[in-house]
Formats: C-alpha cells, sequence, structure tokens
C-alpha cells in the first residue's frame, strides 16, 4: 500500500494521536460523505445528520484502521454501513409530485422549478424526471441502491465498490445489473427507450 497516500498519511497521523489529521480528513471528504448519504436517504437534513454520524464513526473506528487500501475505500464502507442501517430504521417516503402542500395558513402547489433550465416547462419536466427516479431508486432493495449509487453517482470502478461493499465483482455486476431491470420495469411507463 502506498503509504505517501495523503489520507493514509492524514489517517495514521490521527491514529498517532493528533487531532489535527482526523479534521483534515474532514474538510477532504465531507463533500463526498455527504452526497453519498443525500443520494441514498433523498433528504437535506437526514444527510447532513447522517454525515456526521458516518465521521463521528471514522473518529471511534480509527484504532481499527489499517492501510490496506484507499482510506476513501474504508470512509465509503463505514458509510455503506451507516446509511443502510439508517435506512433498515426509516421507511423511505414517496412524495407524489401532484400533491399539495400543506401549511399551518393554507395550501400551496408543489412547485417543481430548476435554476438551470432554459425554460420553465424544460425545468419542470426535468425535476420530475429527477423525482421520478428519485422513487424508483427507493424502491429498490438496498444493496442495488448501494451500487448504483456508488457506481452513477460517485463513479466508482466496479472493484472499489466490490472492495466497499465486502463482496465480489462479480456480484456488484450482478447487482447492478438487477438494478437496471428493475429500474427500466419501474421507469418503463414514464420513459421511452
Amino acid at each position: 500500500m502506498d503509504y505517501w497516500d495523503e489520507d493514509i498519511k492524514l489517517m495514521l497521523k490521527f491514529q498517532a494521536g493528533e487531532e489535527s489529521g482526523f479534521e483534515e480528513l474532514v474538510k477532504l471528504h465531507k463533500k463526498r460523505v455527504f452526497s453519498l448519504a443525500y443520494r441514498f436517504m433523498a433528504n437535506y437534513q437526514d444527510a447532513e445528520d447522517l454525515a456526521q454520524e458516518i465521521f463521528v464513526k471514522v473518529y471511534h473506528s480509527r484504532d481499527n484502521y489499517k492501510p490496506k487500501a484507499k482510506f476513501t475505500t474504508w470512509l465509503y464502507a463505514i458509510s455503506r454501513n451507516t446509511c443502510l442501517k439508517k435506512l433498515r430504521k426509516v421507511s423511505p417516503k414517496i412524495v407524489s409530485i401532484d400533491e399539495n402542500i400543506e401549511l399551518k395558513e393554507n395550501t400551496v402547489a408543489r412547485q417543481i422549478a430548476d435554476p438551470k433550465a432554459v425554460s420553465p416547462l424544460e425545468s419542470a419536466l426535468k425535476k420530475e424526471q429527477n423525482l421520478v427516479v428519485k422513487q424508483a431508486l427507493n424502491l429498490l432493495p438496498p444493496n442495488q441502491k448501494m451500487a448504483v449509487i456508488l457506481c452513477r453517482y460517485d463513479r466508482l470502478s466496479y472493484e472499489d465498490i466490490a472492495e466497499i461493499m465486502g463482496c465480489s465483482v462479480k456480484a456488484v455486476k450482478s447487482l447492478i445489473h438487477r438494478a437496471k431491470i428493475s429500474l427500466k420495469e419501474k421507469l418503463s411507463n414514464y420513459f421511452t427507450v
């Protein structure tokens, strides 16, 4: 293992008792961890809480860290386990885009907008598509969902995903393949291929 890798050096520094190593690791990886948590939980506040919980676990697991692989692989493994544990406790909430939002004073129609879109219609369609895909993704079994998130959104290799998930590359390919088939079925009425 390359002990010159910056993440590994920081983790070994932290293991040696220097808190600044941990602080640097958090600075370097907080966006990545939050992004994974957000994609998995589909809720900003839950993702923030989960990302904090992940770093607390990293902090308390420092003595268990062994530089056998990239630090990010170890971090993703902790993130994966934490996300799956949280998911077992919380069932995903599916929200209809047709459903109104109830406020204390009155009812507001749900609006779909994307500031990057050229027109309001294109923006609304893109937002609706994202919501439909997110809903379909939330219906996948947890391991399939995690494999898709790591592959599609975090752009990790099958080898890295296999190491993070504690399975073979063949198993990762199978999880992603089954997820694609399931997503294709769930989205067939919405998207034409």
